[in-house]
């Protein structure tokens, strides 16, 4: 099978991660990277990290690998950051957009998932990636400290749990 044509004099604008400065890059340098969340909502508070590289809250999750399922990756890397293993509920959201990470940008294809765990977790930060992880109220969060789309998806999400329970 024939690979593609190559997309050349095609540049894909990119937001790098921490500092959102747009660069440009050549689209035969942007790779796909699928990645799953895990919105984990316990008595009115959410489960979310402090981000090292950009030091806003961030959603537990992250690339999935080429040879696991959305879920079975969602599920290893909420557990691989926070130490708590989860189960899914159901997918909530899907979105798509270009970022740049280090030297590489990335096409981005971001699930959500909503989660549960067993309430009795013990929180064991990856601090590779994250300075803390902890139970965090709505209200003390405030749009700018997320990354864009997670603040709007986490009132959707605590509205909706509070009207189930």
């Amino acid at each position: 099978m024939a690979k593609p044509p190559s997309p050349q004099g095609i540049f894909i604008k990119c937001p790098r991660l921490g500092t959102g400065q747009e660069a440009s890059y050549p689209a035969d340098d942007v790779r796909f990277r699928p990645a799953a969340y895990g919105l984990y909502v316990r008595q009115g508070r959410i489960l979310l990290g402090r981000s090292r590289f950009t030091n806003q809250w961030d959603i537990p999750g992250g690339g999935v690998e080429a040879w696991e399922t959305l879920e079975a990756g969602m599920v290893r890397e909420f557990y691989e950051e926070t130490g708590v293993k989860v189960h899914i509920v159901r997918l909530l959201d899907f979105r798509e957009g270009f970022i740049a990470f280090g030297r590489h940008p990335f096409h981005s294809l971001r699930y959500y998932y909503a989660v549960e765990g067993d309430g009795d977790e013990v929180l064991v930060p990856d601090l590779d990636e994250l300075l803390s992880i902890s139970w965090v109220e709505p209200g003390e969060i405030r749009p700018e400290e997320c990354a864009a789309g997670d603040f709007a998806l986490i009132k959707r999400v605590i509205a909706t749990e509070g009207k189930r329970g």
